[in-house]
């Protein structure tokens, strides 16, 4: 994306229009797309051995900077299953070789179900991994990049935020697992350059798995983010930013999510390209409803939390595929703060006789951003290092007969320590370490929960009963610090 000739402006005694506590923002984006030129492409999120046949929308990677003096915040939405904790590592050394010191970024994947396997976990068989390594590290500098353009296209900005609560909202998420708790807020925030009214980039937040297409498409594409961005840069300019939320379980797959076609009056299918277009434009309408009533900010700070943190490793699966090499090194395993790579032989039902890596937890981390005007918090950003249960979220845990831990202690709800009206969760933020599950809820073992004839879905993509535990005592650190 080229970049803005930066213009100065001076006032007759040589003092610049804008102060030095002026917010600025910047925008830039990058394609993507892996280039199939015949070698395999594995597809993410549907089982093994799903290879793609073409492209339908290139991915991207857009970013989003944000300055304020001498502090720089750059947050990046990815059109990808999901990057390690590892891989963004990588990205921010590459990022901070050319950018101002002390800038911080923020990587989150939207978590389409269409695009390359960055994870290793959809290969051509088990422990096979997926990851094709050179696209990888492309994409590792090809992010670092962009977020560097975001800074370096940064000027004098104003920000509104816009919040929608709309009944139609809850419509558009389908639940399949008890609890039936949803997280349909949607949360818009928009920057709009100081010296043209024109838009630098809009921010969606919104939890809904990016998966309409489903498993039998072998096209790469966005899913309906590619639509709601669509949607917002032809009615409002610049560049639109989607964030997933609390995904959790949320699916608008099923008949639960149901859009009418106002061209043929009758339903559009299921895992098709119809369904996928008409759930992505009515986000992108309800986005611009809720600009349209938007609160503008004059934000003047915003500090930045991180926190560095190490979660239970419970996962059988999971420890079998570090040891075969299928996170091709990009997910190591620790215990006591150290990077532990050992295994052991072990036999396993459902693998027989294989390598098993023995290493206590993951690393992974928490951050929260809170946006300022004249020392009033005004707005948040969350981020989540994976897929978190609504009702993590919102509240709703709930005990059923047949859980694991039915008496677990109940997890802290996440947006009861938040403090303003604009809440932005951005999901998978900085790595994807899969479902975080309410431990009460936690379900691997028959009997199975409610007494269902059938295991529920979720724990096998899980790290583990504690994981949920673990992250969200962290972010409520975080947020509870003076």
């Amino acid at each position: 994306m080229p970049r803005s000739l930066a213009i100065t402006i001076f006032l007759t005694i040589a003092v610049p229009l804008f102060s030095t506590d002026t917010l600025r923002a910047g925008a830039a984006q990058s394609v993507i797309t892996p280039e199939l030129n015949g070698h395999a492409v594995y597809l993410a999120g549907f089982g093994h051995n799903r290879v793609a046949t073409g492209v339908h929308d290139d991915l991207y990677a857009r970013c989003l900077g944000l300055g304020i003096a001498k502090q720089t915040l750059v947050v990046c939405s990815v059109d990808l299953i999901g990057l390690f904790y590892d891989d963004v590592l990588t990205i921010r050394r590459a990022f901070q070789h050319t950018t101002p010191a002390g800038s911080v970024l923020i990587v989150a994947s939207t978590h389409t179900h269409a695009g390359p396997d960055t994870l290793g976990l959809y290969g051509p068989k088990p422990l096979e991994s997926g990851i094709d390594g050179k696209y990888l590290d492309w994409v590792d500098q090809r992010i670092a990049v962009t977020a560097a353009d975001a800074v370096h296209a940064m000027k004098p900005a104003r920000l509104e935020f816009g919040r929608d609560d709309h009944p139609l909202l809850v419509m558009l998420q389908g639940v399949d697992r008890p609890p039936i708790v949803k997280d349909p807020f949607l949360y818009v925030m928009r920057l709009v350059a100081r010296s043209t009214g024109e838009t630098i980039a809009t921010v969606v937040n919104w939890s809904d798995h990016p998966e309409v297409l489903g498993r039998k498409n072998t096209k790469i594409t966005a899913d309906y983010p590619h639509w709601v961005r669509g949607y917002l840069e032809k009615k409002m300019g610049g560049m639109t930013l989607f964030f997933s939320g609390s995904i959790g379980k949320v699916s608008p797959l099923g008949h639960q999510v149901a859009l009418t076609d106002p061209e043929t009056g009758k339903i559009a299918e299921d895992e098709t390209w119809r369904k996928a277009e008409l759930l992505g434009t009515e986000i992108g309408r309800l986005a611009e409803h809720a600009l349209k009533r938007a609160q503008p900010a004059n934000v003047d700070s915003f500090p930045i939390r991180t926190d560095t943190v190490f979660v239970p490793m419970h996962n059988p699966n999971f420890r079998v595929a570090e040891a075969a090499g299928v996170f091709a090194g990009r997910k190591p395993f620790y215990t006591n703060g150290d990077p532990d790579p050992a295994v052991e032989m072990r036999e396993l039902p459902q693998f027989g006789r294989v390598n098993y890596a023995t290493g206590h937890n993951i690393q992974t981390e928490v951050d929260y951003v809170l946006l300022r005007s004249n020392g009033v918090p005004v707005a948040e950003i969350v981020t989540v290092p994976g897929e978190i249960y609504p009702e993590l979220v919102n509240g709703g845990v709930a005990r059923y007969p047949g859980a694991d831990y039915a008496e677990a202690p109940i997890e802290p709800v996440l947006r009861e320590h938040l403090r303003t009206k604009y809440q932005f969760i951005f999901g998978l933020g900085n790595d994807e370490i899969g479902y975080l599950i309410p431990k009460a809820e936690w379900d691997e073992k028959p009997p199975w929960l409610k007494n269902a004839a059938e295991p529920w879905y979720g724990e096998v993509n899980s790290v583990g009963p504690d994981a949920a535990a673990a992250v969200l005592r962290a972010l409520i650190a975080l947020i509870s610090r003076q």
